[in-house]
């Protein structure tokens, strides 16, 4: 009962891991034009890449797809985001369903970076005005 754990490519010194070449964007791209999506573990091997199944379908999903819009969220778009999440949370795959084209990924990466690090630098300036002199 020799059976991998899954997640034992991970480990294996032929996984190439961190920031993906332009190279191997190409490589993904032609081969999901000509094969389309599928299993992404075996997507990996037949490509000829060098990566796990989960980066490649990491790397289409909120980077490569052509309907992904990045970029500069408007003024529209932010305050979407803030009714949404008053109404449900850090549901980021619900809230970018209402967002054509935005990645869950990169509405929950706006959210901490700038409204959630926003907030506590309000909050602290507000707790230090408070504070006896």
């Amino acid at each position: 009962m020799d059976k991998k754990p899954c997640n034992s490519s991970s480990h294996d010194p032929e996984v190439r891991k961190g920031p993906w070449t332009m190279e191997e964007d190409l490589i993904l791209i032609n081969y999901i034009a000509n094969h389309g999506e599928g299993v992404w573990n075996s997507l990996a091997k037949a490509s000829g890449l060098k990566r796990t199944g989960k980066s490649c379908r990491l790397r289409w999903l909120n980077y490569l797809r052509p309907d992904v819009r990045r970029g500069n969220i408007t003024t529209e778009e932010q305050l979407l985001i803030f009714e949404l999440h008053a109404k449900w949370g850090n549901r980021w795959s619900k809230i970018a369903k209402h967002l054509p084209g935005r990645t869950d990924n990169e509405i929950k990466n706006f959210w901490r970076t700038r409204i959630q690090k926003h907030m506590k630098q309000t909050e602290n300036s507000q707790q230090q005005g408070l504070k006896p002199k």
